[in-house]
């Protein structure tokens, strides 16, 4: 499955030499070897990252211990050196390796480990490195710590079994593996507490055979276990305790995680370690070194080495600084050093597999900064896994995987047939490849289909295992996608190369199935070959979708591009227009990293530089993000046809990027022209629109959409539309204005936002050419309703008016409206008015009055009303309406007084009402100027109401005039008291009083009071006012 590590043999004794190595140390770029003979061997490793790793002696020394060195640690931080021989724990200065101590309380010691962490002193809270040192002498465990030069003793805990094994856990815990289980002990108060295995049902098996069925009941005979137990550091705070077969997984305070399903080993274990970012395990029985993946505990490679005994991973082991580097393997005799393959090369090769379930998991376990672009990597490999998913007609795990991805729309739409992909689509040119090929009867077409692989460990120069053929072989209408468009590959090479891997993959022979990489089935001469077992059929590409499986889907697809159009639409406005450069509406982390970009972002924007915000890039955003949703929403409409009818209407109406020729194309062939015209009409293809209107509503009755039937759609469809349309409205109003000339004119007297800002102008002139009713009825609706004051548009109407009164000169309505509106409207042109009203003609001889009242002619307007009229009342009423007007000008009762005595001739004087007009009005008259128009035959007993009316009236004045000199007189008095009174008010003011304004003491001051009785400074007060 996977070439993570390769072993190269860097050391081997002699024949000659007949001691063993039994201990082994690496720190930076040294290695120690402890002897069976006491000797330590001092070695500086040359090119530890090449493959020409090779060891230089540096020193020999002999009499390092009296006996076989067991055991070898360092605190480098210190400089010293730790090694357990002898049965006792000894310290030497990690430098000359000379004996600084021996500590003697250590007689019989099995094991020890060492630590070094940033503690804080409990009283001064200052930082510092505190090693320390844990030793097991049987059931006992010593507790040093490092101060001032050496290891002073701490705590000695007695614990329940003896000691095999020890890991610290933090800097104040340590896990003691014992002979039936394992503890953790609190190295500050010695307390330990028993690492209990949960309890767990049926019996307790386990075993190789057993290790990955037996489950928790694995720990039933956990108390009776009889090899050494294990444990060790995983990333982070977790560690792995492993007993035989079985596993337990806590944390650093000794409590169980749950839900960790154990490791299924396929042997016990020797040795167990995390090397970043593989746990690794070492089996002396049956000579090999496994390789996992510490997250799903699958066998990743296993790697044969003659006798290994021995596994060490220097620390730090679950740091980058590490990086999964510095990684030994020894036996008695030999010593190998792990090279790692670059983590590049690991991900392709298990793409390559079609192991996606690993890539992902290794992707996220690897930091960012050991990866190119770890994030869009970790985005193809899950997208390649959601295609497989696919594959395998899991549509609704492979969507859910898809929308977490935020998978580019064209990635996901691709795998589905044409009929809702449109030429995306790599499924119906896969039915003819696939027919083509006959099936693919051989070898290479058997292997093609293999499935997820399950490890198997073969010896080494072994031949891989042949995998079986499936039972039921696929279909044979299935194909290898095809290559991806140049369109949806990014920018990234990594991904591309991953995305080119995934389909050699599906087109390639049975030998890529089965090899690292090259076609090799051997990793080379010190790692054995890996064979897998195939267990289940892996598809050549997107099944064929038909009938109820295609809705099936494609109800997952919908889902899918539903939550990727509501993402999408913070990029638009509510009308579909974009908001503006999307680079200012993205979140931070994708416009300023190109590392921690939100993955639906990344889509949209170019992949492995810093957010560009040029013109060009702009412009690329802009185009990526409507490209986008026009294909969901044409995709969206295609769905719903297939699975969904009564959804297409309300679909339509409110999507805002669907193609057109799609969407028209699709809805005529339905027969749904109610949805065509609301898609148009989203559009804004007016034209087409209104043409299938009008070719409905002029023509016969059409079961397929009878509300379309008639002018009622099209001038609805008509006052929808914005000034801006003003062209199309005038062109397509013709046949509603004849068809319903009063619905019809709805289209411009609505009462709507969109019928009031048409331009009035442009309307008239079309009304008007069409018929004189329809201007008539515009004007008086833009004038009176919306009350225009537009000069042209009220001398229109009047022009109109008269227009309309030649033709039908009885008209009264019309005569009437002309008259009212002569006499309220203010603002059409009374010169052109008056030159269009006949002077000779009755019918306008009012009108030309009016006229003449609004140009100031009063006299020409009474003469009118006197001489050709002959109407008195009518001129009376005119004189009272301009006097009400301006009552600063009573000559207008003179003047019609005037033309009633002195009339010009031929005309004969009108003494009746004359009078009639100075009994009324006379007050209103100058007495002198009215009495040198009477004339002299006119007796008293005529004039006798005048005289009277003007009495009335100077009575009336000369007592309004006496009341209110006497109002005034009594208010004079009234104020003079109040003044008398407020005057007299006397105002103590004491020594410590101080004013008001400036808070001083008042004192002998000039001093002023103020209306509301308090006491300032004369000066003070006109400061306040």
């Amino acid at each position: 499955m996977l070439n993570a590590f390769n072993a190269h043999s860097i050391f081997e004794l002699a024949p000659k030499e007949r001691f063993k190595i039994e201990s082994l140390l690496a720190y930076g770029d040294k290695l120690l070897l402890g002897l069976s003979n006491g000797t330590l061997r001092h070695y500086k490793v040359l090119s530890p990252d090449s493959d020409q790793i090779s060891l230089e002696l540096l020193r020999n020394i002999d009499k390092f211990s009296r006996r076989s060195i067991e055991l070898l640690a360092c605190i480098k931080e210190v400089q010293i050196l730790v090694s357990l021989s002898d049965n006792y724990v000894h310290i030497h200065d990690l430098n000359e390796f000379t004996l600084t101590e021996t500590l003697t309380k250590t007689k019989g010691a099995s094991t020890f480990a060492v630590t070094s962490n940033i503690e804080r002193d409990e009283k001064t809270q200052i930082p510092s490195i505190v090693s320390r040192l844990a030793i097991g002498i049987k059931k006992r465990l010593l507790l040093y710590s490092w101060h001032d030069e050496e290891f002073l003793e701490g705590k000695e805990v007695v614990l329940s079994g003896a000691v095999r094994s020890l890991t610290w856990a933090s800097g104040r815990n340590v896990v003691a593996g014992l002979a039936g289980g394992f503890v953790v002990v609190d190295v500050r108060t010695g307390v330990t507490k028993e690492i209990a295995p949960p309890e767990t049902k049926g019996s307790g098996t386990s075993g190789p055979a057993s290790g990955e069925t037996a489950g928790w009941g694995a720990y039933m005979g956990m108390g009776g276990w009889g090899s050494k137990p294990l444990s060790t550091h995983l990333g982070g705070e977790d560690l792995l305790l492993v007993k035989d077969s079985t596993t337990l997984f806590i944390d650093s305070e000794g409590a169980i995680i749950p839900g960790r399903r154990p490791v299924p080993w396929s042997a016990s274990p020797d040795a167990v370690a995390f090397s970043y970012p593989y746990l690794v395990s070492l089996s002396t029985t049956k000579q090999h070194l496994e390789v996992r993946n510490p997250s799903t505990y699958t066998l990743l490679q296993t790697i044969h080495l003659n006798s290994v005994s021995i596994l060490h991973v220097p620390p730090p082991n679950v740091s980058l600084v590490h990086a999964g580097k510095l990684f030994y393997i020894g036996s008695s005799s030999q010593v190998w050093r792990m090279t790692a393959a670059d983590y590049e090369t690991q991900i392709k090769q298990l793409i390559g597999g079609d192991h996606l379930d690993e890539a992902i998991s290794l992707l996220e376990i690897l930091e960012s900064v050991l990866l190119d672009s770890k994030e869009e990597q970790l985005r193809e490999v899950k997208m390649l896994k959601a295609e497989r998913l696919f594959e395998k007609r899991k549509y609704r795990e492979s969507m859910d995987l898809f929308t977490e991805v935020s998978a580019p729309p064209e990635r996901v739409i691709r795998l589905f047939p044409k009929v809702i992909a449109g030429d995306l689509s790599i499924c119906d040119t896969a039915a003819s490849d696939s027919t083509d090929s006959g099936g693919g009867a051989d070898g290479s077409d058997a292997g093609s289909r293999a499935g997820t692989p399950e490890c198997e460990v073969c010896s080494t120069g072994a031949e891989p295992i042949t995998p079986k053929k499936s039972g039921t072989p696929p279909p044979l209408n299935w194909k290898p996608p095809t290559p991806i468009p140049k369109k949806l590959n990014g920018a990234n090479p990594e991904t591309s190369s991953i995305r080119n891997i995934s389909l050699t993959k599906k087109v390639g022979d049975a030998s890529s199935i089965f090899s690292f990489g090259g076609g090799k089935s051997r990793v080379d001469d010190d790692a054995a070959s890996i064979a897998v077992k195939h267990t289940e059929t892996i598809p050549d590409g997107p099944p064929v979708l038909e009938g109820p499986e295609l809705e099936k889907a494609a109800d997952q697809l919908s889902a899918h591009l539903n939550d990727t159009r509501q993402a999408l639409s913070k990029y638009f406005h509510p009308d579909g227009t974009l908001r503006g450069d999307p680079a200012n509406i993205i979140s931070n982390a994708s416009s300023t990293s190109s590392t921690n970009r939100d993955p639906f972002e990344a889509s949209f924007l170019a992949a492995g530089k810093p957010l560009d915000k040029s013109p060009e890039a702009y412009a690329e955003r802009t185009e990526k993000l409507l490209t986008a949703a026009r294909l969901i929403d044409t995709t969206l409409f295609k769905i719903y046809i297939i699975t969904r009818p009564g959804l297409v209407g309300p679909f339509v109406r409110i999507q805002k990027h669907g193609d057109p020729e799609v969407f028209s194309e699709k809805l005529r062939e339905l027969g749904k022209f109610t949805e065509l015209i609301d898609f148009l009409y989203q559009r804004e293809l007016h034209r087409e629109a209104l043409e299938l209107l009008l070719q409905f509503g002029k023509g016969p009755e059409d079961e397929r959409a009878p509300s379309l039937c008639g002018p009622r759609r099209t001038i609805a469809y008509l006052q929808s539309l914005k000034a801006n349309h003003i062209d199309l409205i005038l062109e397509f109003s013709q046949w509603p204005l004849e068809a319903d000339p009063s619905f019809g004119m709805e289209i411009f007297t609505a009462d709507s936002e969109n019928a009031e800002s048409l331009p009035r102008s442009k309307v008239v002139e079309y009304l008007q050419s069409h018929s004189t009713s329809f201007a008539i009825q515009y004007l008086e609706h833009v004038i009176h309703e919306l009350g225009d004051q537009t000069p042209e548009f009220h001398t229109r109407l009047i022009r109109l008016y008269l227009s309309t009164l030649k033709q039908t000169p009885d008209s009264a309505h019309h005569s009437e409206k002309l008259l009212a509106f002569l006499t309220a409207s203010k603002q059409y042109r009374s010169e052109k008015v008056l030159g269009w009203l006949p002077r000779e003609d009755p019918a306008f001889y009012e009108a030309r009055a009016i006229v003449l009242r609004n140009m100031g002619q009063h006299k020409a307007a009474l003469e009118i009303y006197v001489f050709k009229l002959h109407d008195h009342v009518k001129a009376e009423e005119y004189c009272k309406q301009t006097h009400l007007t301006s009552p600063t000008t009573p000559t207008i009762y003179h003047t019609l007084l005037t033309l009633y005595l002195r009339p010009p001739p031929p005309h004969t004087p009108h003494l009746a009402p004359a009078l009639a007009l100075l009994s009324r009005h006379g007050a209103r008259l100058e007495a002198s100027e009215t009495l040198a128009l009477i004339p002299e035959g006119t007796t008293m007993a005529s004039l006798e109401p005048y005289f009277q009316s003007r009495i009335r009236t100077a009575n009336s004045k000369a007592s309004s005039e006496r009341l209110t000199a006497m109002l005034r007189k009594s208010y004079l008095v009234d104020v003079q008291d109040r003044l008398l009174k407020e005057q007299g008010v006397a105002v103590v003011v004491g020594e410590e009083r101080s004013c008001g304004v400036c808070h001083k003491r008042l004192g002998a001051s000039v001093l002023w009071r103020l209306a509301s009785g308090a006491v300032v400074h004369y000066g003070c007060a006109q400061k306040v006012g």
